[in-house]
């Protein structure tokens, strides 16, 4: 059970209007970069990483001066001392990994489904980029650490820190746990990870609610980019041998 949290849902809800606010701002500049003499693969990712920026950025700044208006640090708001820290990273791990077969499989379903209903899935914007030959090591490196790194912690601090706990407080248990895991995958565009991601956030959810420590479900979410970025980096040599056998 999480402790009490000391926001409510009207701050949380104006937390999120400055987050899209500022995101809003972001595609404004990113729209501008088109405008530079590159070529179109090097525009393309400088668009994609100004919209990370703007928006899982911006995000952690917001959060800050949204947790000192509630009289806390982050340490207390999400219980980052609650419990023992590598054990709530053990177990996130743990989870992370364990889930990677089944959000596979829910993929490989939710594409079955699309086209029996005659809709083709798409590939992520963010995954295009990453498979597209002309970027650089450094650049599909750079991307790797916001996808590792900044994500996770920008993501879970929202959606399960923030949003979760504001919604479970005001009476709605249900639709904190459905409602924020919906929006989450929601968030990401795209209709065929759809599901995978709302199995994959209320595990989220009950990870959170178990250790009272956000740590958890930020290891599990990092470990789950992870992989999804290992495998996208070495999509080929996959290709080959999965060929081969």
């Amino acid at each position: 059970m999480l402790p009490r949290k000391p926001w409510g849902i009207e701050g949380a809800a104006r937390l999120c209007l400055g987050i899209v606010a500022t995101f809003c701002l972001g595609m404004v500049f990113a729209g501008l970069l088109g405008k530079l003499k590159l070529p179109d693969a090097e525009i393309e990712f400088l668009q994609m990483m100004t919209g990370l920026l703007f928006l899982q950025g911006a995000a952690l700044v917001w959060i800050t001066f949204f947790l000192r208006q509630n009289g806390t640090g982050w340490r207390e708001a999400f219980g980052l001392g609650l419990s023992d820290p590598v054990t709530a990273v053990a177990y996130g791990i743990l989870a992370g990994a364990l889930f990677l077969p089944a959000a596979l499989i829910l993929q490989w379903a939710s594409g079955v489904l699309m086209q029996l209903v005659h809709l083709t899935p798409e590939v992520q914007v963010a995954v295009k980029e990453l498979q597209d030959p002309s970027l650089s090591l450094g650049e599909k490196l750079l991307f790797g650490a916001a996808a590792i790194i900044l994500a996770p912690v920008a993501e879970e601090t929202i959606f399960r820190g923030i949003l979760y706990p504001a919604i479970k407080q005001k009476g709605f248990p249900r639709l904190a746990l459905w409602g924020t895991s919906g929006a989450f995958a929601i968030m990401h565009g795209n209709v065929a990870s759809l599901l995978p991601l709302v199995v994959f956030a209320v595990a989220l959810v009950y990870l959170y609610e178990t250790f009272g420590n956000l740590l958890a479900p930020i290891a599990a979410h990092s470990l789950f980019n992870t992989a999804n970025f290992l495998i996208l980096m070495f999509q080929d040599r996959i290709d080959r041998v999965l060929h081969l056998s």
